[in-house]
């Protein structure tokens, strides 16, 4: 959520970043112009020429590996397209690869002189058979340099833990830091423009919560001067342990124990509503997930505590934090956990957005920034809202079947709409004079969110807008393509980007025979990315 109240309350995480002026993006050739040879290929291109998106037709492959295993037979076709991107192969070093129905996606990241060139990715999409799908990403276009600090890791280490501790007023062992990590810091990745190669040489320390109330962040600091250059926050607004703090201050080390719990998986309903709503909804989102995608929350995204070695989704309800007032008028996820005000447990779409806060760091790992983190809070929206409206429970009725969080207390009440952005002053498509321009990032993603939002109510039940007339596919075929796309972009995703992914993942889906989708449900999708303008760059 947002940090204060009324119409600027949002839900998720809240971004605070210093140093970085949100940007406008460039994107890719406008939708009326994209390449669309008669194979039916897409090939998405961005104001400088370069290649960021290349997808197969329905029923076809753009190439077929030499052999050898799922990572083999990536490398195999990221050498092969590589220069299309504007990038060295060599600089291309595989991340991770995810296993997907009807085949995987291996991420790609770009190295330069041996350090990591942050949000810099490339990932291939691959058929069971180790053929190549489509190939998308975020690029600098620096050249190979050595990575030579001027300040050394000893003389940033422990930084950002002080200054963090000291800002949030908390102690400092109350946070967990991670060893500083030499790497590259390209502008032009993060504002979605294209990169002209001027990188700066960063170390990146990450400082993390050891408890459920607090929050971290991830600290830049200036190889050179050792300045702080940047701040990226963390801060995210089955087995279950459910804590009450039954309104009262809750202190920084709360962890919701095993022994502390007032419901523990299997137990005894509570007396406290907020605590059986909190129970019962991690459990309808947990199904969700495990039902529709395979996908276990307690495994992937469950913490453990001391004394407490199992792993489990955690929560405390009723709970106040310094900053926020008491009774609590937010929630959040901040890695370890959720912490909710009083009734603020009682929204099921609000407790499965932040749950999802939780599965986007664990998959696309979309940095809480710009049009990637914009796409992080709409990605919460979507699998929150997906998840409300096939769990049986709270309103769904038709006139509030697309707002976000219309169980809140009467106090907060709805804060969104899906099916009309606009309705809350957020822009439903690119062009949208709501499209946020300032620089304040924590508003930028919640605002901005409105885009993808939109999409996924067209892509659901459909509709006629900005001159597209859209046929919906059904909840069922709309959350296959989006959980598809949440395993295949990069972390540095643009709408751009976006716009590549959401057709690619329809077209594999169609290809692998999965989810009843068909080559008419993907004309359906090309419709809603264009009358999203998810081509197009913002004003501003």
């Amino acid at each position: 959520m947002r940090a204060r109240l009324g119409r600027v309350l949002r839900l998720t995480s809240i971004a605070a970043v210093a140093g970085l002026a949100v940007a406008a993006v460039v994107t890719t050739t406008p939708a009326a112009a994209d390449p669309r040879p008669t194979d039916g290929t897409l090939t998405m291109t961005n104001t400088a020429g370069r290649v960021t998106g290349i997808v197969a037709p329905i029923g076809k492959t753009l190439r077929v590996g030499r052999g050898g295993d799922t990572a083999t037979q990536a490398t195999q076709h990221v050498r092969a397209y590589a220069g299309r991107f504007g990038v060295d192969a060599k600089a291309l070093v595989i991340e991770k690869a995810t296993a997907l129905p009807g085949g995987s996606s291996v991420r790609f990241q770009q190295m330069v002189g041996g350090a990591p060139v942050l949000g810099g990715q490339m990932v291939a999409v691959l058929d069971n058979s180790g053929r190549l799908l489509s190939l998308h990403g975020n690029l600098s276009a620096a050249g190979d340099r050595h990575a030579k600090p001027g300040k050394q890791a000893d003389e940033v280490r422990g930084k950002a833990k002080r200054i963090f501790a000291a800002e949030a007023e908390i102690a400092d062992v109350e946070l967990e830091e991670s060893a500083p990590r030499l790497a590259w810091f390209d502008p032009a990745i993060w504002a979605g423009t294209p990169s002209q190669g001027q990188i700066r040489l960063v170390w990146s320390v990450t400082v993390e919560p050891t408890s459920l109330i607090g929050w971290g962040g991830e600290f830049l600091f200036d190889a050179e001067s050792g300045a702080e250059f940047l701040r990226l926050s963390h801060k995210h607004e089955i087995n279950r342990a459910i804590c009450d703090a039954n309104s009262t201050y809750v202190s920084t080390s709360a962890i919701c124990l095993g022994k502390n719990a007032k419901r523990l998986e299997g137990g005894a309903v509570s007396t406290v509503v907020d605590v059986n709503d909190a129970y019962d909804y991690f459990g309808t989102t947990s199904s969700y997930y495990q039902t529709n995608f395979g996908y276990d929350l307690t495994a992937n995204i469950g913490s453990t505590g001391k004394g407490d070695n199992v792993r489990r989704l955690r929560a405390i309800v009723r709970a106040c934090v310094p900053g926020y007032g008491c009774p609590m008028q937010n929630a959040f996820w901040n890695g370890k956990g959720m912490t909710f005000g009083t009734g603020f447990a009682s929204a099921d779409d609000v407790i499965a957005h932040e749950l999802t806060h939780g599965v986007t760091e664990h998959t696309s790992g979309l940095t809480y920034s710009s049009q990637s983190g914009a796409i992080n809070e709409s990605l919460s929206d979507i699998f929150g809202e997906f998840s409300d409206l096939t769990n049986g429970r709270g309103n769904d009725a038709a006139g509030v079947r697309w707002d976000m969080g219309e169980d809140l207390p009467a106090s907060i009440g709805t804060i969104r709409s899906m099916s009309d952005p606009t309705r809350f002053s957020d822009p439903d498509k690119v062009t949208s004079s709501y499209w946020y321009v300032g620089t304040s990032n924590s508003a930028y993603v919640h605002i901005n969110s409105g885009v993808g939002n939109k999409a996924a109510f067209l892509m659901t039940d459909g509709g006629t807008f900005n001159g597209q007339t859209i046929t919906g596919l059904g909840l069922a075929k709309a959350a296959q393509i989006w959980w598809r796309a949440q395993n295949t972009l990069t972390s540095s995703a643009t709408y751009a980007e976006l716009n590549t992914v959401l057709p690619a993942s329809c077209r594999a889906l169609v290809t692998a025979g999965i989810g009843g989708l068909t080559s008419a449900d993907c004309a359906e999708v090309d419709k809603i990315v264009r009358a999203t303008e998810m081509h197009i760059m913002p004003r501003g």
